[in-house]
């Protein structure tokens, strides 16, 4: 630990400066965080400054900022370490069925069977080559994915003198003490304490860092409270949060891995680093190299059986050896030992299994689901559980306006009326992908605005609003061309419209494609509010420019008159002062000046929007009528019944002044200047649903799978998205439901005596993800979680498979398996799609290769019984052709089926996790497809060399070709035939475990219907082509034996058919379609409604 100097101060002879504490150098990496005596957000900000060495006007100078960046290194995080391409590649050699491979490939070379040994050479090369490069592209895509940060940053410097100049640097380039200025959309570069007198209703989104997703107020002040949480620091800036309104300046206090960020990060990596010691350590190293610890279920099942196969090849090395009495045993009986043993070996299995999930790690990227590590395909298909964040997520992570609620101008108080009485009325905006589009429909209560002015009934087709046209180089957003009917409504609805759009700095910008999706800047909420006002023709443009005239607006109303108010005035407005939103008074007001083209009318519009509660304080009139108590709480209902739909509720008011009022106001103080308004109406304001989550949830229910949402927001807004989307519904009770607080409350013991887990968690923190994550563990499922900030990484380490997301922060990318570039629901679905239909591909060419490996251990090793006069066994497959069956004629067809496209029913069947694959139903199968095949092709083997030919074994048959072999050479063609052609047959059996050939569609895989026809004709050769059947395969051509060859092709298809239809019977009668997964309902299926906790 570097220790660290006391705090002095030297003299300049230009300006004095404070030295910073600074640490040794005899430290690999200086803490990049500056050791205070106290907590820099209970502090007053000039001691801050003061200890830090800094000047709230000139800040560094160059030459202290030089030192500083010495001392303390860049301002980044300290990247993951990567793995090297060797240690890559050793991962895959390491393999336990690579390593017996090898091992076999050795003993063929000791052997001097020179074929066998480099047909094996060449599988463990490729086996190796196709896993080691799709781990390292893998890697490579998702390091291009990572981010870099904000790359500049604003900050004040000196060069020593009494001037000081503003600067924009890379953000590497920070160091603690550096003084920066931000501004709306910049991204904080370091953590920072805000110095007092330089914050301006500055907002950030620290969303990545706390999981709330609306920004966060700042102040200058210091906090009283020593250990408050992160989120609760509001004196403080924190690395790689968003400015999302509001200017500030800010003293660096940490940079690097010393920021909130990096202290998390060094944390998971140095709990990482922690690992058990003694024998328990190398009894868990030696089960890593063994290949049965530190990897994936799959792969411990497959290393346990490649132990288990390597046992049964020796065995049968040593019944071939043992057959010759272990009496000069010859060079062809020791090749044939080999062959035998390899023979039960699956050789392409590793190849196989690489470039299935090679293919799908391909296909996921394609759709947006970056795969860090491959175990993460085999855990999705066993995923019974979906734990996901909403923002951004389920959502599409931007604020809308959803409602506008208008009172009427002779407003009554009545508490019993809905939304949309004659005392009011509710619109709904037409929300779509893009929630920047300032185009839509708006739709009142049972009618439609169209853009011809009339209210229309629904059972009319609705009707989009025209824009109006604007210059191509124009990049500010004009308004839409709506015309509303002027009655007291519609006149309602433009006030409201009027004030969303003026009180509000957030602008619109036109994209410079038409591919391209609008873009916005300020704060989310005026965002929306914008937006709004812009699909009602009163985008700010258009009401504050004179070249946006009002009046193509005018000559579309066709004669209609209404109050200036009402659009139906040429002019425009020019704001006079403006009094932002303060955290403390939660509301903001401003004021235009009136210009009208014709000189008449000319007026001070003042508006005001902010919380229900303190815009109540500053209102007399709601519409004609006074805003009394009572009419208050009939309001309030209102502000409820949109709350109950998830929506944030804000009030918009506003007060017409006269002309000659312009000097009186812009002399005014706020408190002065916030009175006397009218109330105008609601907007309710929030994240819209995905239009893909909906669909997402309900394919999640159907396969067994139960989505849950774990969020930040606050449980009413939680809960209607989940009615929304699916999630939840009305007749769950209040158990579905729970806040973090609620959740964390909870004891283990507790949790696992739930009936259910919360499909809901609002308010929810990290920690409560990672105890979600332990408790569906405890009750023995696996699970997916989402995240996206810093704090989310245990979680996505300690799920089966952690999802980040591409726009998350890098520590948590780091930390997941799937990465989502587009941070969508719907693209988890489909990854889990995709893993299961993995998992069934697997199963089937797992079926294919040991049921081929079966049948020809049973021709092998029961030729075994063959004697010729010398009293050697006479082999019914060469050692050659042993190999041909069990490498290429088996290899394409199961590399085929591993390609299998994506079955329709696969989100329709019951999770099922990759090592399950080895089910009494799958052992069943192997028998009888192996036994069956190794029979008919043994009988044919005895057929040609009992019914045709004398039953002649000859001498020396399994080394020499001569006249005398002929009968054995006959019967090996044929038996070599039968297995093969049966073989590719099976290999189109595969591709279902129940449907027989006529029932499945054998061209949606032209790849194995390919591999089969090749493999078949390739026969043909092997059989005929001199030397290469009588030297190399030691078989014979045939003639007569094609005839018996296709009747055991039609006996295997007839067995293998009526096998699949008792299968099918059997399941009929005893697996009933199970159906669809989801909350119990003797715990959710209550009578209470969703009551939020």
């Amino acid at each position: 630990m570097a220790t660290e100097k006391k705090l002095s101060t030297t003299t300049t002879d230009n300006h004095n400066e404070k030295s910073i504490p600074r640490a040794d150098t005899g430290t690999t990496q200086a803490s990049q965080s500056q050791t205070l005596p106290f907590k820099p957000h209970t502090t007053p900000s000039s001691k801050v400054l003061d200890a830090l060495g800094g000047d709230a006007l000139k800040g560094l100078s160059e030459s202290e900022v030089k030192k500083r960046l010495e001392q303390y290194g860049p301002n980044r995080l300290k990247p993951p370490k990567k793995p090297s391409i060797f240690k890559i590649v050793a991962r895959q050699v390491g393999n336990a069925m690579t390593v017996i491979l090898i091992a076999a490939m050795a003993v063929s070379f000791g052997t001097m069977d020179w074929i066998s040994g480099g047909v094996i050479a060449a599988l463990v090369i490729l086996n190796v080559t196709v896993g080691a490069i799709t781990e390292w592209q893998a890697e490579k895509t998702v390091a291009s994915l990572e981010s870099v940060g904000a790359p500049q940053a604003t900050v004040v410097r000196h060069n020593g003198g009494s001037e000081q100049a503003t600067k924009i640097i890379a953000v590497e380039d920070v160091v603690p003490g550096d003084l920066v200025l931000l501004k709306n959309g910049d991204i904080v570069p370091a953590d920072g304490r805000i110095l007092d007198g330089h914050c301006s209703n500055l907002e950030c989104d620290e969303a990545f860092l706390t999981g709330e997703s609306l920004p966060v107020a700042k102040q200058s002040e210091p906090i009283d409270e020593d250990d408050c949480p992160v989120g609760d620091r509001i004196s403080m800036v924190f690395s790689g949060a968003q400015v999302t309104k509001g200017r500030a300046r800010v003293v660096i206090t940490s940079t690097g891995m010393g920021t909130e960020i990096g202290k998390i990060a060094q944390a998971l990596e140095s709990k990482a680093k922690q690992t058990e010691t003694g024998f328990a350590a190398f009894w868990y190293k030696a089960k890593v190299v063994l290949g049965v610890a530190d990897t994936t279920p799959l792969q411990i099942k497959l290393n346990k059986l490649a132990y288990f196969l390597l046992g049964c090849a020796l065995m049968i090395a040593f019944i071939v050896v043992a057959s010759t009495g272990f009496k000069d045993v010859p060079l062809s009986v020791a090749t044939y030992a080999v062959a035998a043993a390899v023979s039960i070996l699956p050789a392409s299995l590793i190849a196989v299994v690489s470039l299935t999930l090679a293919r799908a790690s391909t296909d996921l990227a394609s759709r947006h689901a970056l795969v860090r590590r491959m175990d993460a395909i085999e855990a999705l298909a066993g995923v019974e559980n979906v734990c996901s964040d909403k923002t951004g997520t389920l959502t599409v992570g931007r604020m809308v306006v959803r409602k506008f609620w208008v009172p009427a101008l002779d407003y009554r108080a009545n508490e019993k009326a809905p939304l949309n009485s004659k005392r009011g009325q509710a619109y709904s905006f037409e929300t779509g992908s893009d929630p920047f589009y300032p185009r839509g429909s708006v739709q009142a209560d049972r009618t439609e605005i169209s853009a011809g002015g009339d209210v229309l009934d629904l059972k009319r087709k609705p009707q989009r609003h025209d824009s109006v046209e604007e210059d191509p180089d124009e990049r500010e957003v004009e308004s839409q061309e709506l015309v509303v009917q002027p009655d007291e409504l519609e006149h309602g609805l433009r006030d409201l419209a009027l004030c969303a759009s003026l009180c509000n700095q957030a602008t619109l910008t036109r994209p410079t494609d038409s591919d391209s999706q609008w873009e916005a800047n300020g704060d989310p909420t005026e965002i929306a509010l914008q937006v709004a006002a812009h699909k009602l023709g009163h985008g700010k443009p258009f009401l504050t420019h004179v070249k946006h005239s009002l009046t193509r607006v005018e000559s579309a109303r066709s004669g209609h008159s209404a109050r200036p108010l009402v659009a139906g005035t040429q002019g425009h407005y020019e704001q006079i002062i403006e009094h932002p939103f303060d955290s403390t008074v939660k509301r903001m007001s401003i004021a235009y000046k009136f210009v009208p083209d014709n000189g008449r009318d000319a007026h001070v519009q003042c508006l005001l929007k902010g919380a229900i509660e303190r815009v109540f304080e500053k209102c007399t009139r709601v519409g004609s009528e006074p805003l009394t108590e009572e009419v208050q709480k009939n309001i309030m209902v209102k502000v409820d019944a949109l709350a109950a739909q998830g929506l944030r509720v804000l009030a918009l008011c506003g007060k017409r002044l006269p002309i000659t009022a312009v000097d009186d106001v812009r002399a005014m103080d706020r408190e002065t200047f916030e009175n006397d308004f009218t109330f105008l109406g609601l907007a309710g304001i929030y994240d819209p649903p995905r239009k893909e989550s909906p669909g997402a949830v309900a394919d999640c229910l159907r396969a067994g799978i139960t989505p849950r949402m774990l969020t930040g927001d606050h449980p009413a807004t939680a809960t209607a998205i989940a009615l929304n989307i699916g999630i939840l519904e009305k007749s769950y009770g209040k158990e579905a439901v729970m806040t973090g607080q609620q959740f964390d409350a909870l004891s283990d013991e507790q949790v696992d005596a739930l009936p259910e887990l919360p499909l809901v968690v609002a308010r929810c923190a990290p920690e409560t993800k990672v105890r979600m994550v332990d408790a569906i563990h405890r009750r023995g499922q696996k699970t997916v979680m989402t995240g996206d900030g810093v704090n989310d990484s245990p979680a996505l380490k300690r799920a089966d498979v952690g999802v980040g997301m591409g726009t998350g922060s890098d520590v948590a990318k780091q930390s997941s398996r799937i990465v989502l570039s587009d941070d969508n629901f719907s693209t988890i679905i489909r990854a889990i799609r995709k893993g299961r239909s993995v998992f069934k591909n697997l199963a089937k060419f797992l079926l294919y290769l040991l049921s081929g490996n079966l049948a020809e251990i049973i021709v092998l090793m029961i030729g075994l019984a063959f004697k010729d006069e010398n009293d050697q066994s006479v082999f019914p497959l060469s050692a050659v052709s042993a190999l041909w069956i069990n490498t290429l004629a088996a290899g394409p067809p199961a590399l085929a089926l591993g390609l299998e496209p994506t079955a329709v029913d696969a989100m329709e069947q019951p999770p099922t996790a990759f090592h399950q694959i080895f089910t009494l139903e799958f052992y069943i199968d192997l028998t009888f497809y192996g036994v069956l095949m190794g029979a008919l092709s043994l009988i044919n083997f005895v057929i040609v060399l009992w019914g045709y030919f004398p039953g002649d074994l000859g001498r020396y048959c399994n080394e020499t070709d001569s006249d005398i072999c002929d009968p054995i050479f006959q019967a090996r063609a044929t038996c070599f035939a039968t297995l093969v052609i049966i073989l590719m047959i099976h290999a189109l059996e595969c591709k279902h475990f129940s449907k027989g050939l006529g029932q499945v569609n054998l061209r949606d895989n032209k790849i194995l219907l390919w591999s089969v026809l090749v493999l078949m004709l390739a026969t043909f050769p092997v059989v005929y082509i001199p030397v290469i059947n009588n030297k190399v395969f030691l078989h014979g051509a045939l003639k007569w034996e094609w005839g018996i060859v296709f009747g055991m092709i039609l006996v295997y298809l007839a067995c293998t058919e009526a096998y699949k239809w008792g299968k099918r019977v059997y399941i009929r009668r005893n697996h009933p379609a199970a159906p669809t997964r989801g909350p119990s309902d003797k715990t959710l299926r209550m009578e209470a409604t969703i009551a939020p906790a």
